[in-house]
């Protein structure tokens, strides 16, 4: 008895293919036409994308790499500099296996672009590259956009020219009205005026708009360790942690240095660009957030929702979620734990107490498990606060112009940059 083939439903295919990673999908695009139209169809790709970030949950580690050629001076005047970024995506469940990140040691995964000189932002997949190029006082940026998953970049786009000492704040974003991607790029704040140039480019159009100036101060940007200044992208806004226009632009410095105490909780808040409609939204903080600790609290985005993270009384650290975007009242506590308990030395003093920073990275599927950040050392930190578990996950590359690594929230999908 010959058994009829079995067929399965269009429907029942997208499901299935939804939870596959991308290096399986481009690679079943080969299977028939139907498949690869499927696979390339806009809204699989949102199905799978919505589907990756829990059942392939990732980071992607960015590594500064910074070749030297010594020249003939002997005080190394004339050494010639060459810094890359390479961005590495990686899969989080190895983390609970290992105690070790070596970058470079898998094929698919060293995914390399040698042109950009820095990597500004991530949103959906898609990372946002830029290159300076430095002429007399001026310098030239240039940006890209980087899927790393499907080996795929863009041509460069979104040129503009500044002077060298002119510090910006990036952000790179979705419109889900016009399904764009948008890019936000703010100059610092210039002396007392408290404004800042905002200018918002839409993927494709390659044509910079200026919009209305921040109503607050977003924190300094030359403050822009591992990129946690830049904006923070959730729920269709990019976000930012910001102070009042009635401090001054340098009062968060000057507190850091003199132990100024003009700048109180109060005075912070988190303004969130609308990439839809392109306006401006403030939003209060916990209100048990109720001391200015001595180093920058920041916000972040863990398990799909914005996070305000600080340390308090340079004891304990804590996050909070806002369970609800735009919800002030949807604040609830996620974190509490002491250094102590983090395997943490928070004896510092001085400068290093001003700027140290415990970044939350990443909340593992289980929702037990915390991936920190800190910027003490080269080493990630996972958290287990349902038995109070710590493990020290320590990186290292084989190439010998490895400078540092950051790692960033990361989740792999099939968005095109074309």
């Amino acid at each position: 008895m010959i058994r009829s083939p079995i067929v399965l439903h269009d429907e029942l295919i997208a499901e299935i293919l939804s939870i596959l990673p991308v290096k399986s999908l481009l690679q079943f695009k080969c299977v028939c036409k139907s498949w690869k139209t499927l696979i390339s169809d806009s809204a699989f790709i949102k199905l799978h994308l919505k589907r990756s970030a829990t059942q392939i949950p990732m980071f992607a580690m960015i590594l500064d790499r910074l070749k030297i050629t010594p020249g003939e001076s002997p005080d190394g005047n004339d050494d010639e500099y060459e810094e890359n970024f390479s961005v590495f995506p990686y899969p989080t469940r190895s983390l609970l296996d290992n105690s070790s990140i070596t970058l470079f040691d898998d094929p698919y995964y060293d995914v390399e672009n040698k042109e950009c000189s820095n990597v500004f932002a991530s949103c959906n997949g898609l990372f946002l590259l830029a290159s300076v190029i430095f002429t007399g006082p001026h310098k030239k940026y240039s940006f890209q956009l980087w899927n790393p998953a499907t080996k795929t970049i863009s041509k460069k786009f979104g040129y503009f020219c500044a002077i060298q000492y002119q510090s910006f704040t990036f952000g790179l974003g979705f419109d889900d009205s016009t399904d764009t991607y948008k890019v936000v790029v703010a100059s610092r704040y210039i002396g007392n005026q408290l404004k800042s140039n905002v200018r918002v480019l839409s993927f494709g159009d390659d044509v910079w708009r200026s919009i209305e100036s921040f109503p607050v101060v977003p924190l300094p940007f030359e403050l822009n360790n591992y990129n946690i200044h830049d904006g923070v992208y959730v729920s269709g806004a990019v976000n930012w942690l910001a102070i009042r226009n009635n401090i001054d632009y340098h009062s968060w410095i000057n507190m850091k240095l003199t132990i100024n105490k003009t700048i109180t909780v109060e005075h912070f808040v988190v303004v969130s660009l609308d990439l839809r409609t392109e306006t401006y939204n403030q939003y209060l903080l916990p209100l048990d957030f109720d001391e200015v600790p001595s180093a920058q609290p920041i916000i972040s985005v863990l398990g799909g929702c914005l996070c305000f993270s600080y340390s308090y009384k340079e004891t304990d650290f804590v996050i909070w979620q806002m369970k609800k975007f735009g919800v002030e009242d949807s604040w609830t506590q996620f974190l509490k734990v002491s250094y102590q308990n983090l395997q943490i030395d928070y004896d510092l003093s001085g400068y290093m107490k001003y700027h140290f920073q415990l970044i939350p990275l990443l909340l593992f599927e289980d929702c037990d498990t915390l991936m920190l950040r800190s910027s003490q050392n080269f080493e990630a930190i996972l958290y287990n606060w349902r038995d109070n578990r710590v493990k020290q996950i320590k990186v290292t590359a084989t190439t010998k112009d490895f400078e540092f690594w950051d790692p960033v929230n990361y989740v792999e999908s099939l968005v095109s940059i074309y």
